[in-house]
């Protein structure tokens, strides 16, 4: 599968006519210049984007750029211009999105240029069936999950792309009546993967499905394999129990497990960006927590975002708002492998809780 690179150019010309009145001489005005590369290859036309200008507090404008003025005024100040091809939150098939963002001084009396550059902004999944998978299984089929709640359902017979936020995804298989948890694959803007699934009966007789997973190489050059044993219900290590909790590598790697134990460090608490903070506890909320398997970690991919629902024991006591000093305390705590925040996530808490030394 090749896919095809689509780079949107918006110029952007900010004049301030000089004949202007004194009291109009904060204003300054914008004007749209659009030039397009590959937009016939790609179906999409620049006309249908949104162009959306914000001042760091509102959206001052957000319309079709085939609806534009061909003038557009603002007073002088700093803005936010954003482009984009379609509203995107959720995942769905065959809706790749491009966007692009930057922002720009407008200045009384002077212009200004800027350039705003347009790519794909989320990242594509082919499910690939085997041939002899049929012939194995009477009914199967695949759910991605963005979180706990949000997923794309891909039937067997489903051909279509689905497409994500960028993010980490849980990949869990249904054949014949068994949940087989597939791991997860992290995506990045661009990213376009094909997931394989070939079930190796035929020289293994534990039944263990293969899953290789391989991305476009012209987007990015990665492969990863992941063998799932259909036997044991998406929790592929039985041996995990409170005396033997996952660290948080291994929670990573084992999204979309359900019921298990993790310990690791408290290290932060997310913020309104969807990243963590460990520095600024004036940026701590107390709806999650941040573990790690080390107190210095800084990699966002390399750590559990933690779900503390409101009224729980768990919110009242290892919030980081109102517990600054659980602060590097290392935890046990028991729940579900879910997607949370866009990233490797632990939710729907029970058992209880301890801090261990």
């Amino acid at each position: 599968m090749k896919t095809k690179s689509l780079l949107l150019i918006f110029t952007l010309f900010m004049m301030c006519a000089c004949s202007k009145t004194p009291q109009e001489k904060g204003i300054g005005y914008l004007t749209l210049n659009v030039s397009q590369s590959a937009i016939s290859k790609s179906g999409i036309e620049i006309e249908d984007f949104t162009l959306r200008i914000n001042d760091g507090q509102v959206d001052v404008l957000k319309k079709r750029i085939s609806e534009l003025p061909a003038e557009i005024e603002l007073p002088a100040g700093t803005y936010t211009i954003e482009a984009y091809s379609i509203e995107f939150t959720d995942p769905k098939f065959d809706e790749p999105l491009y966007s692009g963002i930057t922002t720009v001084e407008i200045e009384a009396g002077e212009t200004s240029e800027v350039s705003l550059v347009c790519s794909q902004g989320n990242a594509g999944i082919k499910v690939v069936w085997s041939e002899n998978f049929p012939s194995l299984y009477d009914t199967y089929y695949v759910q991605i999950y963005c979180d706990a709640e949000t997923y794309l359902h891909y039937s067997s017979t489903e051909e279509r792309t689905g497409y994500f936020l960028p993010g980490t995804v849980s990949v869990i298989i249904h054949a014949d009546g068994q949940t087989i948890n597939g791991g997860t694959i992290t995506l990045a803007a661009r990213d376009m993967v094909t997931a394989h699934l070939r079930p190796k009966y035929e020289d293994n007789p534990s039944g263990d499905l293969t899953i290789v997973i391989t991305i476009d190489e012209t987007v990015n050059e990665r492969e990863v394999e992941i063998i799932v044993d259909p036997n044991n219900n998406g929790n592929p290590d039985s041996d995990n129990s409170v005396t033997n909790p996952y660290n948080i590598a291994q929670a990573i790697e084992k999204q979309g497990e359900r019921g298990v134990w993790i310990s690791g460090y408290i290290v932060g608490s997310i913020t309104s960006t969807s990243d963590y903070d460990f520095a600024n506890p004036d940026k701590w909320n107390n709806t999650n927590i941040v573990l790690a398997d080390d107190i210095t970690e800084t990699d966002s991919y390399k750590v559990i975002f933690v779900e503390l629902v409101s009224g729980s024991q768990y919110r009242n006591n290892l919030n980081l708002k109102d517990k600054e000093e659980v602060l590097h305390r290392k935890v046990l705590l028991r729940g579900n492998l879910l997607i949370y925040q866009s990233r490797s996530g632990l939710r729907n808490l029970s058992g209880g809780f301890s801090f261990q030394e």
